[in-house]
């Protein structure tokens, strides 16, 4: 479960946020004013309801409110930023009649979880988005369960789900598997004709070419990237290797979820500038948890010398992805990287 809290401002409130956490979960906590404080109850951050609930909505996942819609609407306005980033809003009124999804629907997973509490309290969910009413699938929702990138997020969001909420014929093709909830898409199979499409979301983690305007690629976040540098190598040449390196093994230079080395480069500005700009997470590991692995893939004894480990990117790559390292090693300019892929199939060498 995502990090969620309750909170609830009256007496009524409060007896349906203990029910609700006891039926759902005895972990979350229960934010209410100081005058409602008892055992078990913590007071809203500052003490005040308004700055407290704008503190909460910037630390919490989802916010599951216990009143009046009007009285969330008005005290969050000043912090709201978008889609992406905002949490899950939840609002309940205090008899527990109505569950209703306010914000953050699909990318917060307001929705679901306004399902998941309406089963729970035995109320009525009310959701609102057009493509749910219209009982189509969603991009923004389809994107999060394969855990996938796509440019321009808002406006390209926007079209396609006006586009299926309206049940205009959007295509779908998909290199693998991926997305099982295909309502409202129709699946294209190889060489039928797409120009009766008002837009086709094609899924692939490969660098697709001849893309025209109505197709859309959508890339699967699926690799880890196991990455070494020499100390101070610049971001430019970073990244210029790393496009590189993801052209010669054919994938999408988006479709990775993660970077990984060893705990020497943490402080790395190159590595670090990288990962911001992909916006994924960067995280390490130490030289000894590396050892254990390295010894699988070629040694560099410079490297070694350097950091106490023979192979980093590769075997960066390896702890990242329980052993699914599906590239060799590139090396080029002070830079090395590696592809594991992070997931559960069985894994195929890129370079085969």
């Amino acid at each position: 479960m995502n990090k969620v809290a309750i909170l609830a401002l009256t007496s009524a409130g409060i007896k349906l946020a203990k029910e609700l956490r006891e039926n759902w979960n005895n972990n979350i906590p229960i934010f209410v004013s100081e005058d409602k404080l008892e055992n078990g109850l913590t007071v809203f951050p500052t003490g005040r309801f308004t700055t407290g609930i704008q503190l909460l909505f910037k630390q919490y996942d989802a916010l599951v409110c216990i009143m009046a819609t009007g009285i969330v609407v008005r005290s969050i306005a000043e912090v709201l930023e978008d889609k992406q980033n905002d949490p899950a809003v939840i609002v309940l009124d205090e008899k527990g009649r109505h569950t209703i999804s306010l914000l953050s629907g699909h990318i917060g997973g307001a929705n679901q979880l306004t399902l998941e509490i309406a089963a729970k309290l035995n109320s009525c969910p009310v959701i609102t988005t057009a493509t749910d009413v219209q009982e189509v699938t969603a991009l923004d929702v389809l994107s999060k369960e394969i855990n996938a990138w796509y440019a321009d997020f808002k406006e390209t969001t926007k079209n396609v789900n006006r586009l299926l909420a309206n049940h205009q014929k959007v295509g779908l093709i998909q290199r693998e598997e991926w997305v099982k909830d295909t309502r409202g898409l129709t699946v294209i199979k190889k060489n039928d004709p797409i120009d009766s499409f008002a837009a086709v979301l094609l899924i692939s983690d490969k660098n697709e070419e001849n893309l025209t305007e109505k197709i859309i690629q959508v890339v699967p976040r699926r690799y880890v990237l196991g990455i070494g540098a020499k100390k101070g190598c610049d971001f430019s040449v970073v990244k210029k290797e790393y496009l590189n390196f993801c052209q010669s093994v054919n994938v999408h230079y988006r479709s990775i979820k993660k970077i990984v080395s060893i705990e020497l480069k943490k402080e790395e500005p190159g590595i670090i500038q990288l990962s911001k700009w992909l916006d994924v997470p960067f995280e390490t590991f130490s030289a000894e948890q590396l050892t254990a692995v390295s010894e699988k893939y070629p040694q560099s004894s410079f490297v070694k010398q350097v950091t106490g480990v023979g192979s980093v990117s590769l075997a960066a790559a390896d702890l990242a992805s329980n052993g699914q390292v599906v590239t060799e090693r590139y090396a080029n300019h002070g830079v090395t990287f590696a592809l594991g892929k992070d997931e559960d199939d069985t894994c195929c060498m890129l370079w085969d």
